[in-house]
């Protein structure tokens, strides 16, 4: 056993110069130096240096083109603002389609309001403050929301409205 393991690392080590030595013009040519060799009927060595400039620790997060402006999804500054404001629109519509099937008569938002990118066209959108307006009281709370491909997926953190003095007593 410990034969075919000396024998695999001299054989890696034995294929690895090649690639070594072709670093310099592999990093200048963005180009990937490979080497592949069969070890046995179902066994591959591969080795490459480079990745065709995929690996560029400039560009902050994977798949971030700076140069290009694009962000980890492939869109724009400006595609993710009109995306962004969209789905913000998509999720007041939504809470307010259904508070009033709950009974409430009004909802008023503040400009307390996060959107996060989850993918290539879905947002998570938390309204900080938003108010519920019924006949006879006020509540604020915390909306979250969830839209994919412009549609709402969810919307967690609508109060039930009260429904009498008993309730809203905690009898």
């Amino acid at each position: 056993m410990m034969n075919r393991i000396r024998f695999l690392g001299a054989a890696v080590v034995a294929f690895a110069a090649p690639v070594l030595l072709a670093a310099p013009a592999a990093a200048d040519t963005r180009s990937v130096a490979k080497i592949e060799t069969r070890l046995g009927n179902d066994t591959t060595l591969t080795l490459a240096l480079g990745a065709g400039g995929h690996d560029d620790h400039r560009r902050g997060a994977p798949g971030y083109d700076y140069r290009r402006g694009l962000n980890q999804f492939g869109q724009t500054e400006r595609e993710v603002r009109e995306l962004s404001r969209d789905a913000k629109q998509a999720c007041r519509e939504a809470v307010r389609y259904e508070a009033r099937n709950l009974g409430y008569y009004d909802v008023d938002f503040d400009d307390d309001e996060y959107v996060r990118q989850i993918s290539r066209r879905g947002f998570l959108v938390n309204f900080d403050d938003v108010e519920f307006e019924g006949h006879r009281y006020d509540r604020e709370t915390r909306i979250t929301c969830e839209v994919r491909r412009d549609d709402v997926i969810s919307v967690e953190g609508i109060p039930r409205p009260h429904r009498g003095k008993s309730y809203r007593r905690g009898w």
